[in-house]
């Protein structure tokens, strides 16, 4: 998890680690520490921003630290307690929470949307709430139609707000035909387990995910005004050198993100996926489900789980980035391996 906007560089940071811990991990030899902070070397020298890093295998950290600050104001260092907007990777506990309403008989994942959000336009074929966990309904990205009727993620932004703005939108291609990553249907989501729960996102997934599994560290944020301990902020290079803040701290509007969490809570979600403490394993093969559309093919993309390849060897995750924050989730299943 990261606190500035070179992605680049995270992206092979990320990949040199992975390379290096899954085919030394797999043979059984792990690498020395000194290995991997060279690798992250570059985000760790004075007055850096930096990032966090775990490395799991079968339920244990096999590595976790800190580099470069946190807050560039105090010189504040980052450790594996800090705690880090995920961007996307927020969809993986929206999805979850969307299939455990569905296990309770809550939710149905192939009802019209309109059955939770009336306000939606009507359409033919309609939009399932299935539609929008595996990006397949037409809904336009949140994000694209904010900046097309010039409302900034500066600016607070209310979920009312935004709900109506999207419900107004004609799709863009009909529901099944293809897919197209929409953050518009992940927020459309987090206001589907409102109506269907009574609770915000942030309350019902406190109350079925995070309390539950001891994640303590980690909320959905839709309230621009809750004190965060341990927040890293977020920053981006200035033209005449260093780096200036790029947190936008009025953007609250979960679902497609909006989660904050710690190196440390996400081994507790990790180990979720083994154990099956939040939903058993019926939630567990829901969650794991990959979409499909009208043409009969089979999507990489199940409840914000991605199904990928790396070295030869099958990984399950999903990345994020916004607001100079990027995050990295991934499991090796075959190897019960994890890092982020």
């Amino acid at each position: 998890m990261r606190s500035s906007v070179h992605g680049a560089q995270w992206t092979l940071a990320m990949t040199l680690t992975l390379v290096a811990l899954v085919t030394r991990g797999t043979s059984g030899q792990e690498p020395s520490s000194a290995q991997v902070d060279a690798i992250f070397s570059q985000f760790d020298g004075p007055g850096s921003v930096g990032c966090a890093l775990g490395v799991a295998r079968d339920g244990r950290f096999l590595y976790k630290k800190g580099y470069g600050y946190a807050n560039l104001d105090w010189d504040i260092p980052i450790t594996p307690n800090t705690v880090f907007y995920v961007g996307s990777v927020s969809k993986q506990f929206t999805a979850a929470s969307i299939a455990l309403l569905a296990q309770d008989g809550k939710l149905d994942l192939d009802a019209d949307v309109r059955e939770y959000l009336p306000e939606m336009m009507q359409h033919s074929p309609a939009v399932t709430v299935r539609h929008l966990i595996h990006h397949t309904g037409g809904v336009s990205d949140m994000y694209r139609v904010m900046r097309e009727n010039d409302i900034s993620t500066w600016d607070q932004f209310s979920r009312e707000e935004a709900l109506r703005l999207l419900a107004h939108q004609e799709l863009d291609f009909p529901p099944g035909e293809r897919y197209a990553y929409s953050n518009g249907g992940y927020f459309l989501l987090s206001m589907i387990v409102q109506r269907a729960s009574g609770k915000t996102l942030k309350e019902y997934a406190q109350e079925k995910i995070f309390g539950p599994l001891g994640m303590n560290d980690t909320h959905f944020h839709d309230n621009p005004m809750h004190i965060v301990p341990r927040r890293a902020m977020s920053y981006m290079p200035h033209a005449d050198g260093g780096f200036v803040q790029s947190y936008q701290g009025n953007f609250a509007l979960p679902g497609a993100g909006g989660l904050y969490s710690t190196v440390d809570d996400l081994l507790k979600w990790n180990q979720n996926f083994a154990t099956g403490q939040v939903g058993g394993g019926a939630v567990q093969t829901l969650i794991h489900t990959k979409g499909r559309l009208n043409s009969g093919e089979t999507l990489d993309y199940a409840f914000a789980i991605r199904e990928g390849e790396h070295k030869g060897l099958r990984t399950l995750g999903h990345t994020g980035s916004f607001m100079g924050f990027k995050a990295y989730y991934v499991r090796f299943p075959d190897q019960r391996f994890s890092t982020w």
